[in-house]
């Protein structure tokens, strides 16, 4: 008995695009905020009160030079500086001026500076910020509000030295924008939290993809070949996964693809649907095959299973499907106007214009008794290739059982996805 088959043909496809769209998403995420802490030494921020890169010193940057160290720090942080307990703090406090001082080998936090801070190149002559996740920190208990800019200190005392860190929040849903980030950001792990696991889902969806269990052709099948199959599979991620995460790559990241330029992410979104639907035609011909028995025809897709009984049939006609006229005739104008504005580098618009204009569809139009809209079998592509293995079983069954078959052509327009 015949049965439906082929739904793995359509699951197989539908994990590599969730792993896809799920993965890079959880690729091109950005952390939505992090805390950085700074060790501050507050006797060189005091002497560099007296440097400027353009030479000009004012009279304010005397004042402050010349003031005591403590009334300094005071008027710099507006006197609001939170002291910590040192038996609960000291070695945080040690820890994040062993980072932020470069020590990067002896700090447990030396992998929580911006990469950009371990070039040599460009190594910072000045203190560098330690990243944090706002959870990771009683950050609001420390005088620190949530808001792109804002900042704190916060104080303690090892033995008879007091240590400074400064605090500051990054909001970067705000910060990171299209085409920019900030400067040194957070280091990889902490900035795109989530980029293993994105990798691990991409994985994951190749994976189903390649061993979701599939029906062995047999060599009497009449079906699609599995090669070309696989062949607009390829073709599929091509167009999916540039389209898809270009936005993320535009804007930043992936909550600023849709809060920052979403017309553009919109826009380009909607052109990724064409690989869509290409993965879902890939999944119905690959799931597609015709099974003969000496009284009908099954057609056989994920969809189910389609009789037509040969008793039921009135007709078979032989029939060449064109691209429609004002199709082939669009893309012959655009070629013209590509040749003679003189911006077509390469014959490539004219060969696609003859290539639209020249393309047909070999196929059987099967007419019911009971009226109603024809049943299309394609076999042929656009040079006239046939792509059903087997095809010439059809036409010999359908003879057979003495259904009238018209074998001269009959030219049909439109587009062989909708007939």
């Amino acid at each position: 008995m015949t049965v439906a088959s082929g739904a793995m043909e359509l699951w197989r496809r539908v994990s590599l695009v969730l792993g896809i769209i799920i993965g890079l998403a959880l690729f091109c995420y950005v952390a939505p905020a992090v805390v950085s802490v700074t060790a501050v030494d507050w006797v060189q921020e005091q002497a560099n009160e007296l440097k400027s890169y353009s030479g000009l010193v004012t009279k304010e940057d005397k004042r402050l030079n010349a003031l005591p160290l403590d009334e300094y720090i005071r008027e710099k942080t507006g006197a609001k500086v939170v002291a910590l307990d040192s038996d609960e703090w000291s070695d945080f406090f040690v820890q994040v001026r062993l980072a932020s001082l470069g020590e990067y080998q002896r700090s447990s936090f030396g992998d929580r500076v911006s990469e950009e801070d371990k070039d040599d190149f460009w190594r910072p002559t000045r203190p560098v910020q330690v990243f944090f996740k706002p959870n990771e920190l009683p950050y609001y208990q420390w005088g620190l509000r949530e808001g792109d800019g804002q900042s704190a200190f916060i104080s303690t005392t090892i033995g008879s030295e007091t240590y400074y860190l400064r605090l500051n929040y990054h909001d970067y849903l705000s910060s990171v924008g299209a085409m920019s980030s900030p400067y040194r950001v957070a280091p990889g792990w902490l900035y795109h939290p989530f980029r293993t696991v994105g990798v691990v889902v991409m994985g994951l969806g190749l994976l189903f993809y390649i061993f979701l269990p599939r029906r062995k052709k047999q060599a009497e099948d009449i079906s699609y070949s599995a090669g070309s199959m696989v062949a607009g599979d390829l073709v599929g991620v091509i167009l999916l996964a540039p389209f898809y995460g270009l936005p993320f790559l535009i804007n930043g990241g992936t909550v600023q693809a849709i809060i920052g330029l979403w017309p553009i992410t919109l826009a380009i979104w909607l052109m990724a649907l064409i690989s869509i639907y290409l993965f879902y035609s890939n999944a119905w011909h690959s799931s597609y095959r015709i099974e003969l028995t000496p009284q009908a025809l099954y057609l056989i897709t994920f969809k189910g299973v389609k009789e037509m009984r040969f008793d039921e049939m009135t007709a078979v006609d032989l029939v060449v499907l064109r691209n429609p006229g004002w199709f082939r005739k669009l893309f012959l104008a655009m070629a013209f106007i590509s040749l003679v504005s003189g911006r077509a580098s390469s014959p490539q618009p004219a060969g696609s214009a003859l290539l639209a204009a020249a393309a047909s569809y070999g196929g059987l139009r099967i007419q019911g008794r009971s009226g109603g809209k024809p049943i299309y079998i394609w076999f042929s592509d656009q040079m006239g290739g046939v792509i059903i293995n087997n095809f010439d079983r059809v036409p010999e069954a359908i003879e057979a059982a003495g259904v009238p078959f018209y074998k001269e052509n009959q030219e049909i327009q439109g587009f062989s996805m909708f007939m």
